[in-house]
């Protein structure tokens, strides 16, 4: 009886442990995006505004 409840402890250790590194994985992926955004925003911006311009002369 004690190797089963062993085993479940364990199994359910080691699903928590797993759920807790996609957890993780997942953060820093939003993290590594949100980054990436907020420092090439600017040139985004420039790149609009440039085509907007050029809509504007036609």
């Amino acid at each position: 009886m004690m190797y089963w409840i062993g085993v479940l402890l364990a199994s359910i250790g080691a699903t928590l442990i797993l759920s807790a590194l996609a957890l993780v994985s997942a953060l820093v992926g939003v993290l590594v995006n949100a980054s990436i955004v907020l420092v090439s925003g600017p040139m985004i911006d420039r790149l609009l505004a440039m085509r907007g311009r050029a809509i504007v002369r036609r």
